[in-house]
């Protein structure tokens, strides 16, 4: 939060009673006084509430009030910021990134016009509101489809269980950590979920081994996934509802209105069907660029308006996008290009794994080589036998070049509060040799060996 605070240059702070300690630290980091802090809900003895903030604004009578800002004349909301979100920070630090008042509004438009009109719906918010899920999904569409949200004060899976159940919640949506929750968390059983009608999930690739679980966890719902990023106001594409079924769980959907996208190989050419090359959107919900850092503006968002999201995926000929990976994150093996998502989704649908990650590793003779970091199931001990048949099930069905030689086990698998993996925090435990689990190597000649 001081980071936040400070890239912004934040004067005020909102927050709330369970979040005040961190609040009040952040703040004095940044030099925001105790009295620019305000809480939105419930209250705590020296902090002034938004409610009393409100009657402090009355008490200044008709003529004290300050005159409602207006946009200058010659300019629209496309050019003015009214949110800064921050991205993810999977491969360095967040970067605070301008939305236009224009930008969510597209957005907002753009998802209404892919949502069947069945009335008022009750919708769950079970995801922070700073993450671009949160403020397009449960602060800005709700109001705009007219639609009722429950908030969650905090993430616990028995409140949100209750939450469902209580107010009949239809539509769920989710990020992969959740979805992990709700698959392999035994007390889900005792709910009944059948109100469930559709599940929605974005942020980060849903493997096909959790889709499979999902799936007969509840066979009764549809599916729906969205592919997007904070510089792209949320989503690029999403499946409309003619594609609400599992079965296409394997893509992110179709594109959003008024949007294009193309494909480029590292040369900048554009490509057809089916071939993989960078993701790279343009439309109305394309963020303004980033906040005081014109380096990365220009590296992210081109002269024709199209924002090089760094994800590589292709179209098929049904118009639906495929992710394979984040360029970033590509290992390469020998100069061939290996996708960690792919090793994951694999390793994932082992009955010894709860979650895992997979990054490249420096290796001299191939120049890189797959790393697997690996969190067992409950009542499993890591061991040089599990990481031994780990690596086994890895070669029996991917090629050599794709061979996870080396497994550390790990309690848990870093992720952002959206559920995607913080890659660049395991390359800092590795090289600082920190929180280091069992580590079982392969020696090249099929023999692995386990170090502590």
């Amino acid at each position: 939060m001081t980071y936040a605070l400070k890239t912004a240059d934040a004067k005020f702070l909102m927050t709330t009673p369970g979040s005040i300690e961190v609040a009040v630290a952040a703040a004095e980091n940044t030099g925001i006084p105790r009295k620019h802090i305000f809480l939105l809900e419930g209250a705590v003895e020296g902090y002034t509430t938004f409610k009393q903030l409100q009657e402090i604004g009355r008490s200044y009578g008709e003529s004290g009030q300050v005159a409602p800002y207006q946009i200058r004349p010659g300019r629209t909301n496309k050019e003015l910021c009214g949110f800064l979100n921050f991205s993810s920070g999977t491969t360095g630090l967040p970067k605070a990134v301008m939305l236009s008042h224009h930008n969510v509004i597209a957005q907002c438009m753009q998802l209404k016009m892919i949502t069947p009109p069945v009335g008022t719906r009750t919708a769950m918010g079970a995801l922070p509101l700073f993450h671009i899920t949160g403020l397009v999904k449960f602060m800005n569409c709700p109001i705009f489809f007219n639609d009722e949200l429950v908030m969650l004060p905090q993430f616990n899976m028995e409140l949100m269980l209750r939450t469902i159940v209580e107010y009949q919640i239809s539509e769920l949506t989710l990020v992969p950590p959740l979805v992990i929750r709700l698959v392999n968390d035994p007390i889900v059983a005792n709910y009944d979920l059948s109100c469930v009608k559709r599940i929605s999930c974005g942020a980060a690739p849903l493997s096909e081994q959790l889709t499979q679980l999902l799936q007969k966890k509840f066979p009764q719902s549809g599916f729906k996934q969205g592919y997007g990023m904070t510089e792209s106001c949320s989503c690029i594409t999403s499946h409309s509802p003619e594609y609400y079924d599992y079965k296409y769980a394997n893509t992110v959907g179709n594109i959003v209105a008024s949007t294009a996208i193309k494909i480029i190989d590292d040369q900048g050419k554009e490509l057809g069907y089916n071939q993989p090359g960078e993701i790279l959107a343009k439309g109305p919900q394309i963020a303004m660029g980033y906040l005081d850092n014109p380096t990365a503006t220009a590296e992210a968002f081109d002269k024709d308006g199209f924002l090089h999201t760094g994800d590589i995926g292709y179209m098929t000929e049904d118009g639906l996008l495929r992710i394979v990976d984040r360029i970033k994150e590509m290992i390469k093996v020998k100069g061939i290009a290996v996708a960690p998502a792919e090793l994951e989704d694999l390793l994932l649908g082992h009955p010894d794994v709860a979650d895992c990650a997979v990054l490249g590793v420096k290796d001299d003779y191939a120049g890189e080589r797959p790393k697997a970091y690996v969190v067992l199931r409950d009542g499993l001990k890591p061991s040089e036998e599990v990481g031994r048949q780990l690596m086994k099930y890895v070669k029996e069905r991917k090629a050599r070049f794709k061979w996870v030689e080396e497994i550390e086990f790990a309690n848990a698998v870093p992720k952002s509060p959206s559920g995607k993996i913080l890659r660049r925090i395991l390359r800092e435990q590795d090289r600082g040799g920190q929180n280091r689990g069992l580590v079982v190597k392969d020696d090249g000649q099929g023999k692995p060996a386990a170090k502590l």
